[in-house]
């Protein structure tokens, strides 16, 4: 695989998961009480408008998932029935909706994947965020669930190896004048850019490494205290600061997105250097984002910095300068990783983050041998969907997070990707257990809470997508009988304002699927 140079294997608390058979990976969402002391918060979806509606909601330094959790969960059993007869108890309910617009469904057991009851299963939809499915995915294929995210401080200098490696003292210099006595270029006077290199982690905190967060796994402040360590070696006293922004080409916007978008909270220009996913107010639920989230970073960077060698008895000014790419030879002084991609397309997914979902289909463009653009993105995720012997026929891709109308795929091809995940046994399998829970996670949280639907609480495991003419939803639910059975509802071309009914139709459908036992 290439592009590696920025990809480690993870170490604690970034375990695979054993690999076991599928029915123990779903069991865990059986298991409420697990999810909700890892996942549950009080998340709730932007109201329908005429506007897409808000998924993207922020939490304050959201935990990372224990691994052995989804462990623990006993296996569902291999003979449990297979339901028989859902046309009976499913299309009432779309028939009582008098949904606008177009509809399909794809319900499937998952063992065995016969199809058990299907409506156009065929016809490609706007998925909207359920097109996060399609990203994560891919990232599992194509990146690998232990791969982590590098960002890096480099030096920029005459002398960049001395002051990476500490500098021997020259060979006509006094060893009793300490580091003033040092290579010649190490002058005081002298500015050293530290190049701050993003290497695609999106969700760097403004403080120290936070080894049980998924947001502030890696911190700017320890970056910039370990840096400071670094340079005080050096004597260096004026510093300026670049970010160095060189992994992704092109422009970070793209076509399709509305400029009103960032002050909605939807989305930001993408680069690979990027704190707190680009939030203003990270811990409000609907805050904008900021329009340059790498200067944002950079600044706290800088700022650490300054802080951190003041701590040392080091007088570092600082001075953020331009964006630059780092020189081939500069000299790393230090890093920090992200958390692992299986905890990120989590994230992804239970907070529906199209940020997040754009950066991981850019890395899967580089892990493809493609350039990190928006218009790469897309159908390096197609690609790599399809290198995992997954149906992609259907699918036409704008961009890799559902903002985007043009993006197409149909509940058959959407269904067969949930199907293989939770019959997988390598790092497919972590995509379903990533999707919310209905009633307790992410944007299933105020879902399934009322008298039509509420019997598919905790049992239904899915991704959902919303936009002013579109409703979605895919993952997996679990009937009575404890048999589990994928699925995938779709529609769109719904008259504005009217969406809704068709979420409030899914809901109820599967809630029906959940307690019957209809074998």
């Amino acid at each position: 695989m290439s592009h590696t140079t920025d990809r480690r294997r993870s170490r604690a608390g970034g375990r695979r998961r054993p690999r076991t058979a599928w029915l123990v990976s779903v069991g865990a969402a059986v298991l409420v009480a697990a999810f909700v002391a890892l996942d549950a918060a009080d998340i709730v979806p932007g109201p329908l408008t005429t506007a897409p509606q808000i998924e993207v909601d922020a939490l304050p330094r959201p935990g990372a998932v224990d691994p052995e959790a989804a462990d623990a969960a006993e296996p569902l059993p291999a003979d449990a029935p297979i339901p028989t007869g859902l046309a009976g108890i499913v299309e009432p309910v779309f028939e009582d909706a008098e949904l606008s617009g177009r509809w399909s469904y794809d319900i499937r057991d998952a063992l065995t994947g016969d199809v058990l009851l299907a409506r156009d299963e065929a016809t490609a939809h706007t998925p909207a965020s359920v097109t996060k499915v399609l990203t994560g995915a891919a990232a599992l294929g194509a990146l690998g669930a232990d791969t982590r995210f590098i960002t890096r401080a480099v030096v920029d200098a005459p002398e960049a190896d001395d002051l990476a490696a500490g500098s021997a003292p020259a060979p006509d210099a006094d060893p009793a004048a300490g580091s003033a006595g040092r290579a010649d270029a190490a002058d005081p006077d002298e500015p050293v850019t530290v190049h701050l290199v993003g290497g695609g982690d999106v969700l760097l905190g403004p403080g120290a490494n936070d080894a049980d967060a998924v947001m502030g796994r890696a911190g700017l402040t320890t970056l910039a205290t370990d840096t400071a360590a670094e340079l005080v070696e050096s004597g260096t006293t004026h510093v300026t600061v670049s970010a160095d922004l060189s992994r992704y080409s092109g422009s970070g916007w793209h076509s399709g997105w509305e400029r009103a978008d960032i002050a909605s909270g939807y989305i930001t220009p993408i680069v690979p250097l990027m704190q707190e996913s680009g939030y203003e107010e990270p811990d409000e639920r609907y805050s904008a984002r900021h329009e340059d989230p790498a200067a944002v970073a950079t600044d706290v960077f800088a700022e650490a910095l300054a802080d951190a060698g003041a701590g040392i008895g080091l007088d570092v000014e600082t001075e953020v300068v331009e964006p630059s790419a780092a020189p081939a030879d500069a000299r790393e002084l230090a890093a920090v990783e992200s958390a692992p991609v299986s905890q990120l397309v989590e994230f992804m997914l239970v907070h529906s983050d199209n940020v997040v979902a754009e950066t991981l289909g850019r890395e899967v463009a580089l892990a493809t041998d493609r350039e990190a653009t928006a218009a790469e993105a897309p159908s390096a995720v197609i690609d790599a969907l399809a290198s995992q012997d997954l149906d992609t026929g259907s699918i036409a891709l704008e961009d890799a997070s559902g903002l985007d109308y043009g993006n197409r795929i149909s509940a058959g091809d959407l269904t067969t990707i949930i199907e293989a995940s939770a019959r997988a046994e390598g790092d497919l399998s972590m995509l379903v257990p990533a999707m919310p829970v209905a009633g307790f996670s992410g944007t299933l949280a105020p879902r399934y809470t009322n008298d039509e639907s509420e019997a598919g609480a905790g049992v239904v495991h899915a991704k959902t997508g919303s936009l002013a003419t579109v409703s979605s939803l895919a993952g997996t639910v679990v009937t009575t009988d404890d048999r589990l059975l994928v699925f995938s509802m779709m529609a769109d071309e719904m008259d504005r304002g009217t969406s809704d009914e068709a979420r409030l139709a899914f809901d109820a459908a599967l809630a029906r699927i959940a307690e019957c036992g209809c074998a």
